[in-house]
């Protein structure tokens, strides 16, 4: 039994621990942290280990990932202390404010871990800021952000003065007559050579272009739907990562499950050897039980190749040194499930979803291209100006200036205008019909997910109570050989049992996190959840 007293005193929130922290209490004393680091999350909060008096590996883990999160410990108790020690790397306290420092430490060693001949550590949140941080896709995604930004920053352009500085000298030489388009009887024919200069700017603003306006508003959109895109891609290497670590998981489980199951199959491997010494047994039974230990060792070397393969792919994800091997540190266990009816779900579907606000956006964009066709017919209006000096070399020079209005009206552009008002209004019509279409796509995710958490949910609890049907099967029909009514037919056939029920509630749980991870994404929520 494990007693969970929360205290608060000014800024920090004590846990106190009392009794045992192993099996069910595990998963209670995690929804607790959970609840108390989300409510506490800008103060400090201490978890006071001295009244425990065992704690699992399960809760081993937990209390990692409570240190990993911020959390420090306190009142270490001669059981307690190693542990701490252990956990923390020290036997004093880990103050959070150095937890980032530790972190990046903790990330940057990995190289030197894996020269070592040892394996990476890493918790799934851990995986997932690697992730976010390295990913060629995200990469790819953010430089397509920059690049629309700058077509939005190009676009603005067009609506500011352009302002320009000329300096030019020139040397002349010109026919009289030709240049004033009439003969000068008497005069010069040719006048020249003479050199002239001229120093000066000029300047063209656009008074009055609406294209311009809707051109840059369109370009907006468009780095507005970059950016959306932009975390559509975070979301989709979050997905990626997230199922590939629950895969790491459940082979981890598997790996465990196996390796207990080895154990055990050598004991009554032993004990079947035993009884046909003492003349209870038979060879038949020896046999029997030699059998299901080679078979559990197969199943253990399939499981360990398993793992294997999800730590490989995990790396490629991360975008690690392939040599890189690493060990998820997370154990496979039933999540926080939210409470969350349909009708809010999809609402927060159609607000947070990023592939959403990208059609929004790409809405408003062909919007406002549409606007700026049909601008193109209106007349615009621009304003130039020029000033400068200019003279003739080694005679004064005088300023000079010239200020113009024009007006541009198109009058005949052999249909190009009603051409783009088309293909902006057949834009439009696309987006509105991939909205739609996604507005549906979201309500059914929502749902296959809540109807799979719900049942994955059901499941998990049913798988539990088998696993331990399955181990009181397992010892009655041992206690039958060991008491000699019975052959080891019962054991083996025990035996194989409890493996199907152990595999049933690995992969409940494993579909248990996945549906919960289904869910979070199909509300845009997948990064905050696992990533924060």
């Amino acid at each position: 039994m494990l007693r969970i007293t929360p205290s608060e005193e000014g800024s920090v929130l004590t846990l106190r621990l009392e009794g045992k922290l192993a099996g069910p209490w595990v998963e209670e004393a995690a929804q607790a942290w959970s609840e108390s680091h989300a409510r506490h999350s800008e103060g400090t909060i201490r978890a006071d280990l001295s009244g425990l008096v065992f704690v699992d590996d399960a809760g081993r883990a937990l209390l990692r990932r409570m240190h990993a999160e911020g959390c420090t410990f306190s009142g270490d108790n001669c059981y307690v202390h190693p542990m701490v020690k252990d956990i923390t790397g020290q036997s004093g306290f880990v103050r959070p404010r150095l937890l980032p420092a530790l972190t990046l430490i903790t990330l940057a060693l990995a190289a030197t871990a894996t020269q070592a001949g040892e394996p990476t550590r890493l918790s799934l949140k851990q995986a997932l800021r690697i992730a976010l941080n390295q990913s060629p896709q995200i990469q790819l995604g953010e430089l397509d952000q920059a690049k629309a930004q700058e077509g939005a920053a190009a676009a603005r352009a067009g609506l500011l003065p352009s302002i320009s500085a000329n300096a030019q000298g020139t040397r002349t030489k010109q026919n009289l007559d030709a240049f004033l388009g009439k003969p000068t009887p008497g005069g010069p024919l040719v006048v020249g050579p003479f050199n002239a200069g001229s120093l000066g700017v000029s300047a063209e603003v656009p008074l009055l272009d609406l294209s311009l306006w809707h051109r840059w508003k369109a370009a907006k959109a468009d780095a507005g739907a970059a950016q959306a895109q932009a975390m559509g891609i975070r979301e989709q290497v979050t997905a990626l990562v997230v199922g590939q670590y629950f895969n790491a998981q459940r082979a981890e489980a598997a790996v465990e499950a196996s390796q207990f199951r080895v154990t055990l199959a050598t004991a009554l491997g032993q004990l079947a050897e035993d009884q046909q010494k003492a003349g209870v047994g038979t060879g038949l039974d020896t046999l029997r039980a030699k059998v299901q230990l080679q078979s559990e060792k197969q199943r253990l070397i399939q499981a360990q190749t398993q793992l294997k393969t999800a730590s490989y792919a995990l790396v490629r994800l991360l975008a690690l040194d392939p040599a890189t091997d690493i060990q998820v540190t997370d154990p496979l266990a039933a999540p926080a499930i939210p409470e969350l009816n349909f009708d809010t779900a999809y609402r927060q579907g159609l607000d947070q979803r990023p592939e959403m606000a990208a059609l929004k956006a790409e809405a408003a964009s062909a919007e406002q291209k549409r606007a700026e066709a049909k601008s193109l017919r209106l007349p615009s209006l621009v304003a130039t100006g020029s000033y400068a000096s200019n003279g003739l070399q080694g005679q004064p020079w005088v300023p000079v200036y010239q200020i113009g209005i024009g007006v541009k009206v198109p009058l005949f552009v052999g249909g190009r205008i009603s051409s783009e008002v088309a293909k902006a209004k057949l834009k439009e019509q696309m987006v509105a019909q991939r909205e739609k279409a996604l507005e549906a796509q979201v309500g059914q995710e929502i749902r296959t997910a809540q109807a799979r958490l719900d049942a994955t949910k059901n499941e998990v609890d049913v798988a539990a109570e088998a696993v331990d049907l399955s181990k009181q099967e397992l010892d009655q029909a041992r206690h039958r050989f060991e008491a000699g009514v019975s052959s080891n037919i019962e054991v083996v056939e025990a035996q194989a049992a409890l493996a199907e029920a152990n595999d049933r509630q690995i992969d409940a749980l494993y579909r248990l996190n996945q549906a919960r991870a289904d869910l979070a994404q199909a509300t845009g929520r997948l990064e905050s959840l696992y990533a924060n």
